[in-house]
């Protein structure tokens, strides 16, 4: 058994999905004949972070449905989070706090660290995921996060020991005014120029389209941040 310190994961899918328009929710469009939303679950499992806590709220059930058999995997805890419409920090919230009862419940230490990923981004990487992690136990770094061409985007892990404040993010935000009130404590760790499509989030139909071409063009660039 490996005694170096464990970074488990939380993956925000609670959200209304009202950039996407026409009623439409993003995290159940097809994307080469599959749900988007079981590509980056995919690729957590397929990493070294554990556990993996999903947080579900808007279209809880079918969004439940689409993740298929990851739904039931051993290493996968689903939580719904009631007051998803308030915004991205509720879940956020949830998603630790789902984390920390579930090591409670198990009788098990609390992870070290947790890595905070979006269901929309369906290009992330297993690769990507463990060098975060990797670059976190190697440097002590408090926050760890990807750069993409010089821009911090997500997955964003964060040291258990701000725990206490991600607790108490409020609004639409998310972790952004934690990762602010330690900027000193931020380890970036740059991408490859070929995996810079890991940071690409399907928020609008726009962006959909362009990640249906993306299955066919692995040069296309990613863009955003939490």
């Amino acid at each position: 058994m490996s005694a170096e310190p464990v970074s488990a994961a939380i993956l925000l899918a609670a959200g209304t999905s009202s950039r996407m328009g026409a009623g439409r929710h993003k995290l159940l469009l097809p994307l080469a004949g599959r749900p988007l939303v079981q590509y980056s679950v995919e690729a957590i499992l397929a990493s070294q972070a554990r556990p993996l806590v999903i947080v579900l709220g808007h279209r809880a059930e079918e969004v439940r449905t689409a993740l298929g058999e990851y739904a039931s995997h051993p290493a996968v805890e689903l939580v719904i989070n009631p007051a998803y419409a308030q915004g991205m920090s509720t879940s956020l919230r949830c998603g630790v706090q789902a984390l920390l009862a579930r090591a409670a419940r198990l009788h098990e230490p609390p992870p070290a660290s947790a890595l905070i990923l979006l269901g929309d981004q369906p290009f992330i990487s297993a690769g990507l995921i463990n060098r975060l992690i990797t670059a976190w136990r190697s440097s002590g770094s408090q926050i760890v996060a990807p750069s993409y061409g010089g821009r911090r985007g997500n997955p964003v892990l964060f040291a258990s020991a701000l725990f206490p404040e991600l607790l108490n993010v409020e609004g639409d935000e998310g972790g952004r005014r934690v990762i602010e009130r330690h900027r000193a404590e931020l380890m970036l760790v740059e991408v490859e120029a070929e995996e810079a499509r890991a940071s690409f989030d399907v928020d609008t139909w726009e962006a959909y389209q362009e990640a249906l071409r993306a299955q066919l063009d692995p040069e296309m660039p990613g863009h955003q941040g939490l």
